[in-house]
């Protein structure tokens, strides 16, 4: 069969394999659980210098929370698909790249697509910046992040073919990947001797440009009682650029699509990689 009859066909299996795996009762009880949770504790923040922490530890959150499951749940999928991968291939029903291809795009739909959802509820439930444009640039933000996760937990599946080491490996490499991304540790306190590590993970960059999109090029109002501020400027109202500043994201970094730009070249080189992996693996 030519390339695009088998990638059409394997298109339209993966995808009802994945709707039927990632859209299911207990998931979409497990969505709304965490829309619950996150709204009961974010619940319209008001826009004042009292919440600038809270939004923070919310983006931070939003990211932690979806990604980890994402990077797990993709191991766990391909490990199960590893042996019929196998079979069919030693059959030459199709070739790695078609199949590759068909699984990378339903991946980056199925299995993000309830994260996202919830994301773009708590997003309003939160009160967050509340205008179009900053939204549709959490969106992309979000969405972008968190589809790189899955494309390195992918990877991750291909690199160690062990299903029991690659789920006990997978929790502690995505949590490492996330410290890095500067919230539990801003990058200005960060020790010299990993600080470097912070360059090439992705959720330093997912973390930034939401954290931009969030404060940049506004001033956050007062708040009625004086309350101190752990992050950000000692001056009110605040410079909302002083809120990522005072983290570390500075110059480039501080640019939105930029870190929008890295993330996506993260997520190009992991699916490369992975289907690198793929090709001589056995």
């Amino acid at each position: 069969a030519s390339f695009w009859k088998q990638l059409s066909l394997l298109a339209g299996r993966t995808l009802k394999q994945r709707r039927g795996e990632r859209l299911t009762r207990v998931s979409v009880l497990l969505t709304f659980s965490y829309v619950f949770f996150t709204s009961f504790f974010w619940w319209q923040m008001p826009d004042d210098t009292s919440y600038v922490y809270a939004r923070n530890s919310l983006i931070f959150f939003m990211l932690i929370a979806q990604g980890n499951g994402i990077v797990v749940g993709s191991i766990s999928v391909f490990q199960r698909e590893r042996a019929l991968l196998r079979r069919e291939r030693a059959k030459k029903l199709y070739g790695v790249l078609p199949f590759f291809i068909a699984k990378a795009a339903s991946d980056m739909t199925n299995n993000v697509l309830l994260p996202v959802c919830y994301g773009i509820i708590s997003y309003w439930t939160a009160g967050l910046r509340p205008t179009a444009v900053n939204f549709l640039k959490f969106v992309l933000g979000y969405y972008l992040t968190l589809s790189c996760a899955q494309s390195m937990g992918l990877f991750l599946s291909i690199l160690i073919p062990n299903m029991s080491i690659a789920m006990i490996l997978a929790p502690p490499i995505t949590l490492f990947f996330f410290i890095m991304g500067g919230f539990y540790i801003p990058l200005v306190n960060m020790h010299v001797g990993i600080k470097w590590v912070s360059y090439i993970s992705f959720a330093r960059y997912g973390y930034s440009a939401l954290l931009v999109n969030e404060f940049e090029g506004r001033y956050i109002p007062c708040a009625d009682d004086d309350v101190a501020v752990s992050i950000g400027a000692n001056e009110c109202p605040m410079p909302g650029d002083s809120v990522y500043e005072s983290t570390g994201i500075e110059d480039v970094f501080s640019n939105y699509w930029f870190n929008i730009f890295v993330v996506f070249i993260m997520q190009v080189s992991f699916l490369v990689g992975a289907y690198g992996l793929l090709r001589v693996s056995k």
